[in-house]
């Protein structure tokens, strides 16, 4: 078993991006057309229950997709490579650099779920699993997580992703992943000194702003820098896809080979 992923790039320095708990990689599409395709091959992995590997059944939890991950990288022939979690796919990232993180060259988070997940009061709670059923539900948390700054439309494509790129079944596993699990004390025993990058969105909510990531990745990793992005919520790639490109580039050209 290897999770679906798309390929884009041929370069020697190997890349995993990793999806997100709303949606599967389509997500990074806008970045596509500015990668360094000679410098980097990335692979665009869909984690189990969504897109590409919607169909592969199993456990939906961190560990399991870290595993799967190192799998994916050995059917390309990848010993050492650099990863990319997105929103509760940085517990993902996290996970990896415990296990093996001699294979890890850099770690980037975005808009990350650390390793101690994003614990709710049972209103937030209730919120996100309604959004599992309901349309207008997931509407609101697209509006909510860039700070109700842009257009309808935009609400619109996180429902269309929402709706048919994702498994219900995983999907209500993940939400458990990345709001009561937590391993971080495994993070911190370990120390991973794997050169990280976390970005933050202004705009986030909150568990995802910059003063819980201080609390969390930067103190946990000693080789951590933090990038807050002004005027941008959760979604980066969406909002600002020029831009995360050159900065997730900058950051993996200084810790290529």
């Amino acid at each position: 078993m290897v999770l679906g992923h798309e390929l884009v790039g041929s370069g020697s320095e190997g890349v995993i991006v990793f999806n997100d708990w709303l949606a599967d990689c389509t997500s990074w599409k806008p970045m596509h057309l500015y990668l360094d395709r000679k410098a980097f091959t990335y692979a665009f992995t869909d984690i189990r229950g969504y897109g590409k590997s919607i169909d592969i059944k199993g456990e939906h939890s961190s560990k399991q997709a870290a595993i799967d991950a190192f799998a994916l990288a050995d059917s390309l022939g990848w010993k050492r490579f650099h990863i990319v979690g997105f929103s509760m796919t940085g517990m993902v990232v996290e996970r990896m650099v415990v296990i093996d993180p001699d294979r890890i060259k850099s770690e980037i988070a975005i808009g990350p779920v650390s390793a101690a997940a994003i614990k709710m009061d049972p209103e937030r709670r209730a919120f996100f699993e309604k959004t599992i059923v309901d349309d207008d539900a997931v509407r609101e948390l697209a509006a909510r997580i860039t700070n109700h700054k842009l257009t309808k439309e935009w609400s619109e494509h996180k429902l269309m992703l929402a709706r048919t790129t994702r498994d219900h079944a995983a999907v209500r596993e993940y939400l458990d992943m990345w709001t009561l699990g937590d391993f971080s004390e495994e993070v911190k025993k370990a120390r991973p000194k794997t050169p990280l990058l976390v970005v933050a969105g202004e705009w986030d909510q909150a568990g995802f702003l910059e003063e819980s990531l201080k609390e969390t990745f930067m103190v946990w990793h000693p080789n951590a820098e933090m990038v807050v992005l002004p005027n941008v919520g959760h979604c980066p790639m969406q909002e600002i896809p020029i831009y995360l490109t050159t900065l997730m580039e900058d950051f993996m050209h200084k810790h290529a080979a």
